[in-house]
C-alpha cells in the first residue's frame, strides 16, 4: 500500500485541520476573554495582542458567531430534531492551541458539556462550505457531534459519529468530500472504503476515514430515509449488520453492492 501521506498533496490544509480526539481540555485560567453571544450561542475568544498569533477581530467574532447559530438550526433541520442547549465555543489563538487543546490545526468538541474547542486560523484558503457561507473560521462539524450526540444517543460507532459530522459539514479539511473519493479512485483506489472497512474502522488515516464515513452516511440517507438511519446512530458494532438488516429491509451483502455502484458514479 502506499504511504497514506502521498495524498496530502490532495490539500496542503488537510496539514493543519486536524479532528475530533479525545483530550481533555482544563480551561485556561486568564482573564483575557472575550465574548460575543447570542441566546444559543456563547464564543469566547482571546483579546487582540493576546499572542504572537493572531486573535479575531471583533467582526470576525461576530461573523464566527452568525455561521455557528446558521449550523445550529440547520443541523436540527437535517436530522429533523430539536436541540435547545446553549452552546459554549472556546476560540484559541494557533500558538497556544497545542498546548491548550492538543492540536493547533483545527478543534474538538465535548457533547456532554455542550463544548466546543476549537483554533482560530486566520490565514486559511478562500473555501465555500456546503451551505454557501464563505471562508468559515469554524464549521459546522463539531456542532453536529454537540447535537446528534444529544438527540439521537452516544454513538455506537465512529463510522456514525463522524459520518454525520462529516456529511452535514460536508468537508474535511475545507475540501469536498466528494474530491476526496473522486481523487482515491484515481491515483489510491484502495483507499475507497467498503461500509464493511468502515463499520471495523480499516484505516486509522483521518484523511482516508472521514470522507469515506460522510460519503456512506449520506448515501444510507438518501437511499433508506433519515428515520431509520437516525435510529443505527447509537447502534454497537457487534449489532450494526443485524440493526441495519433488521431497520432498513436489506441485507448487508446487497447493500455494500449497491454502494459499490454508487461509488462508481463519482
Amino acid at each position: 500500500m502506499k504511504n497514506s501521506i502521498a495524498i496530502i498533496a490532495i490539500t496542503s490544509l488537510a496539514l493543519i485541520f486536524s479532528a475530533c480526539t479525545e483530550f481533555i481540555v482544563e480551561l485556561d485560567a486568564d482573564k483575557e476573554w472575550q465574548l460575543a453571544a447570542d441566546e444559543t450561542i456563547k464564543l469566547y475568544y482571546k483579546k487582540r495582542g493576546y499572542s504572537e498569533a493572531p486573535s479575531p477581530t471583533n467582526e470576525e467574532a461576530q461573523q464566527i458567531l452568525k455561521n455557528q447559530k446558521f449550523y445550529y438550526q440547520a443541523i436540527q433541520d437535517s436530522i429533523q430534531r430539536t436541540f435547545n442547549e446553549p452552546v459554549l465555543l472556546y476560540l484559541y489563538n494557533k500558538d497556544q492551541a497545542g498546548k491548550s487543546i492538543g492540536t493547533s490545526g483545527g478543534g474538538l468538541s465535548q457533547p456532554s458539556f455542550m463544548t466546543i474547542y476549537y483554533t482560530f486560523i486566520s490565514d486559511i484558503e478562500p473555501y465555500t462550505d456546503q451551505y454557501g457561507i464563505e471562508n468559515p473560521y469554524v464549521g459546522a462539524h463539531e456542532m453536529v457531534h454537540i447535537i446528534t450526540h444529544n438527540v439521537l444517543g452516544h454513538p455506537g460507532t465512529k463510522m456514525m459519529s463522524e459520518g454525520y459530522a462529516v456529511w452535514l459539514d460536508g468537508s474535511y479539511a475545507r475540501k469536498d468530500i466528494n474530491d476526496y473519493i473522486r481523487k482515491f479512485k484515481k491515483e489510491y483506489p484502495e483507499y475507497v472504503m467498503s461500509p464493511t472497512q468502515l463499520l471495523n474502522k480499516s484505516f486509522d488515516d483521518e484523511m482516508i476515514y472521514y470522507p469515506n464515513a460522510g460519503v456512506l452516511v449520506r448515501y444510507w440517507v438518501n437511499t433508506y430515509g433519515l428515520e431509520k438511519i437516525n435510529s443505527l446512530f447509537s447502534v454497537s458494532k457487534d449489532h450494526f449488520k443485524d440493526e441495519f438488516e433488521s431497520i432498513t429491509g436489506t441485507s448487508w451483502n446487497e447493500m455494500a453492492a449497491e454502494y459499490h455502484k454508487y461509488i462508481e458514479t463519482f
